[in-house]
């Protein structure tokens, strides 16, 4: 221990109606949904821009979340992303650049008359009883204060929450681990492999690109390298190819030594595996770093417990709720927490699982909503909705949740999700019923629905 004597008091410095803490893709879809509703809101981002993992993170390309080819994230989603593609991201597709997701967000902040406040972070959050009274934000000002009505909670990982003393779940039943990290990084293409119109991305180049990685773990290059195969995608520019391979595992990433550490570990693998594929992968010999991420992509932290818990049955049973304030198609997707080996499993590409507003609603507090990955569900249902296109989706959800409050002086425990859900269709969002039908079952159907979607998973593991 160390005896400290910090400040009983610090200056208010910001004061807001709604006080959105992080800048990613679900503090966007919150603070641009909330400022639209008329209500004074502020965005709180540590970094000095916008975009969470689309920017700092260099996540890519958006995850597919359709159903029958439609988006399911219609709404505040695809006016990102639409606005990354007016910067020059190719159109009709879910890659972009990383800097025109930063520029877009900011752009739709701005306009919707959302305040920002970069290079912030929460150190302290101050209560009373059930609500939040203000936080302590840290900067090179030092401490200062921020008061609001309303709080979200953005920042992934729950920090304004576990910070706030909310109940949380993390890791999987019967270990402590979560999902892997993994640090995203860029190749460009010789001038000469370019010249000679090597692809990466042809048959026999994949094919090529994944013997030489398991014959350099076989042989024990790349022993410390967990994850089973090689991951990338392309990018933006036709001569950079995008990587997101890494995996850092057994590391906690609300732990700042383990969050450190990971950087360091991924980074030694990210080394490891550039200098294999320029070895022994001809289109990639002379290739070079393009880019890295500013930091190391978190796939999973904390669940915050809310008033609904969705759990994976859930998924399988593709469950309905009058109150689904989100649509979420993609598949429950673990990476292995302890090493090698990917858990995926597919809904049919007509089908879909709902997110109920009290997921988004901490059971602990009455002034807060949560408009990030870090809702009320279990370890596989997050594996699903963590991906960044429904998180804006809960962002946008929470955002609109919390004007409502507002306008009616309740707590979000009292919002009626139904209102919300329609409102949500109002504002652009498409919850209304799709070609699927809609189901809302009671617990002997639910396991029976689960049992069916189980004997239909695939699983894969190294």
């Amino acid at each position: 221990t160390m005896r400290v004597n910090l400040p009983s008091t610090v200056p208010l410095q910001h004061e807001a109606e709604v006080l959105v803490v992080g800048g990613g893709p679900g503090g966007i879809g919150a603070a641009v949904a909330a400022a639209r509703e008329g209500a004074r809101t502020l965005l709180v981002e540590h970094y000095g821009f916008l975009g969470g993992m689309a920017s700092a993170g260099e996540v890519n390309p958006f995850m597919p979340n359709y159903v029958s080819g439609e988006s399911l994230d219609q709404g505040i989603f695809e006016e990102w992303l639409a606005r990354m593609q007016a910067y020059g991201s190719p159109k009709g597709s879910r890659t972009f650049d990383p800097l025109h997701a930063r520029l877009a967000a900011e752009d739709l902040c701005k306009e919707a008359g959302v305040e920002l406040l970069f290079h912030h972070r929460v150190a302290h959050v101050e209560s009373a009883g059930r609500l939040i009274e203000g936080v302590v934000l840290h900067s090179k000002s030092g401490l200062t204060g921020a008061k609001a009505k309303v709080y979200i909670d953005s920042t992934g990982d729950g920090d304004l929450a576990a910070l706030a003393g909310c109940e949380y779940e993390y890791g999987h039943p019967g270990s402590t681990y979560v999902q892997p990290m993994t640090l995203c990084f860029k190749l460009r293409l010789s001038p000469e492999a370019i010249a000679a119109k090597a692809d990466p991305f042809t048959k026999e180049n994949r094919a090529l690109i994944q013997k030489a990685y398991l014959d350099a773990k076989a042989e024990g290059r790349l022993k410390d390298c967990p994850r089973e195969d090689v991951l990338y995608f392309r990018s933006v520019a036709p001569d950079v190819v995008h990587f997101n391979s890494t995996r850092v595992v057994k590391h906690s990433p609300v732990n700042g030594a383990e969050l450190s550490a990971a950087e360091f570990e991924a980074r030694r693998q990210m080394r490891a595996l550039a200098a294999l594929l320029q070895d022994r992968v001809p289109c990639f010999r002379g290739s070079e770093y393009y880019s890295i991420g500013a930091q190391i992509g978190v796939r999973e932290s904390r669940r915050v417990k809310g008033l609904a818990y969705v759990k994976r049955r859930d998924v399988e049973g593709h469950v309905k709720y009058p109150d689904g304030i989100a649509r979420v198609n993609y598949p429950i997707d673990i990476h292995s927490p302890t090493g090698s080996g990917t858990e995926l499993v597919h809904l049919p590409p007509d089908a879909w699982y709902e997110i109920p507003y009290g997921s988004l609603v901490p059971k602990d507090r009455d002034n807060l909503l949560m408009g990030c990955r870090a809702i009320s569900v279990d370890h596989a249902v997050h594996s699903s909705v963590r991906v960044m296109p429904p998180v804006v989706s809960l962002g946008q959800a929470a955002g609109t949740a919390a004007a409502l409050c507002l306008k009616r002086a309740i707590a979000p425990k009292d919002l009626d999700g139904k209102e919300l859900k329609e409102t949500l269709n109002q504002r652009g969002r498409n919850l209304v019923w799709g070609p699927a039908e809609a189901r809302f079952p009671g617990e002997k159907e639910r396991a029976s629905l689960a049992a069916k979607g189980a004997a239909a998973a695939k699983v894969f593991n190294a």
